[in-house]
């Protein structure tokens, strides 16, 4: 079988991008850079202001203008923690090259990676980059002149704030988390879809600016980095809900390395052709999170599956808790449940995090499951925190 050609590395090198399999092997690439002193500095600056996401309310888009003061400076670091990820995006788009016409808005470009890709792989279009960082912009128009592509247009600016028009394709990457805030909405411990019905609820006015730009029969490419969680569901749901429902053939999840972690990229397509039964979304979502077989385990499931078979199997709570800091922050949940369709069987769910467990159990356990559930709250309140009722 001929092997298929990998045209995400080539451009990758065309840019000079080798990204370092550990986080320690950054610090020697701005090293050897800038010089030791300089290189060290300027990464250590970096994640100083990462950090500041607490205290600074504004820590993001200084980020951003820190990050990209010189083109070289973005690369390097995008190199370590994206490179992977363009490599698969400019992949996916290559071999999804029908979903994108010939008036092309790149939401959000940053130091326009993408944004030349897409001129480079679609030289009869022109593209729109957008982008709400000064020296994003900047960076990405060198980066421009240097790859010697001329079908852009790079405007810093919201993309609210652009002209009313219709771009055949939107292409979007990696903007929920810049344009919402979701920080309590995984963590109340909700079912999963009333947490994503808050999640759309939340991402409302991001969705209907983005859509407003896709036009008539026209595309919006979503890459997103999250899994298929209830994120994903409520992004899924608000697009379905403004007019742009799912193209379930071009849907992918991207595993990609960054330096010593693995990351989930959402590559989804939604065409601006109408509305669909939000049910017909709900089962496209379970249907991409039942591929992720290892997470069931004999009698119990993990991670977001475990959400899904108790929204699509519980019936009602039995007993259970919820419990809280001194400060009113959920902590975990216990909360026993019975089966839609089977009496003989009952749920056990917890969660804490991002570890969520379901496990299933015979009827004839129930008393023994709930004094073992009751011993665990008052052990926890004893130590000090708050049990509540469950609020399902």
């Amino acid at each position: 079988m001929r092997e298929k050609k990998d045209i995400g590395l080539s451009y990758l090198r065309q840019l000079d991008m080798n990204p370092p399999k550990e986080s320690k092997l950054l610090y020697f690439q701005f090293s050897s850079k800038y010089g030791e002193t300089v290189g060290r500095r300027m990464l250590s600056d970096l994640y100083r202001k990462i950090r500041e996401f607490e205290e600074n309310a504004d820590y993001r888009s200084e980020f951003y203008e820190m990050k990209n003061e010189s083109l070289d400076k973005a690369l390097l670091f995008n190199g370590g923690y994206q490179a992977d990820n363009y490599r698969q995006i400019c992949n996916w788009i290559v071999e999804n090259h029908d979903v994108f016409g010939k008036e092309i808005l790149d939401a959000g470009c940053e130091c326009g990676v993408i944004s030349c890709f897409l001129a480079m792989a679609f030289p009869e279009s022109h593209i729109t980059a957008v982008d709400r960082s000064k020296n994003a912009i900047k960076a990405a128009r060198e980066l421009a002149a240097r790859l010697d592509v001329h079908n852009i247009s790079f405007i810093n600016d919201d993309i609210a704030n652009l002209p009313k028009r219709k771009y055949d394709t939107v292409f979007a990457m990696r903007l929920l988390q810049e344009n919402c805030r979701m920080d309590n909405i995984m963590s109340n411990y909700q079912l999963l879809k009333k947490e994503a019905a808050d999640f759309a609820e939340n991402i409302h006015d991001f969705a209907k600016k983005l859509t407003g730009f896709v036009s008539e029969n026209g595309y919006l490419v979503s890459a997103e980095r999250c899994d298929v969680d209830p994120v994903f569901l409520g992004w899924m749901q608000k697009l379905n809900e403004l007019g742009c429902g799912v193209v379930p053939e071009c849907y992918e999840e991207l595993t990609c390395q960054e330096m010593e972690n693995q990351s989930h990229i959402q590559v989804l397509v939604t065409k601006n052709s109408g509305t669909v039964d939000p049910e017909e979304v709900y089962r496209f979502w379970c249907a991409c999170q039942i591929v992720h077989t290892d997470h069931v385990r004999g009698s119990q499931y993990t991670g977001w599956y475990a959400d899904m078979q108790l929204q699509n199997f519980g019936d009602k709570p039995l007993d259970g808790f919820l419990l809280q800091d001194k400060a009113g922050n959920n902590l975990l949940t216990y909360s026993l449940w019975s089966h839609k369709e089977i009496p003989d069987i009952l749920f056990l769910y917890q969660a804490m995090g991002d570890e969520h467990i379901l496990s299933v159990f015979q009827a004839s356990a129930k008393e023994d499951i709930l004094r073992q559930v009751e011993a665990i709250k008052q052990e926890y309140v004893q130590a000090g925190t708050v049990a509540k009722p469950l609020s399902f």
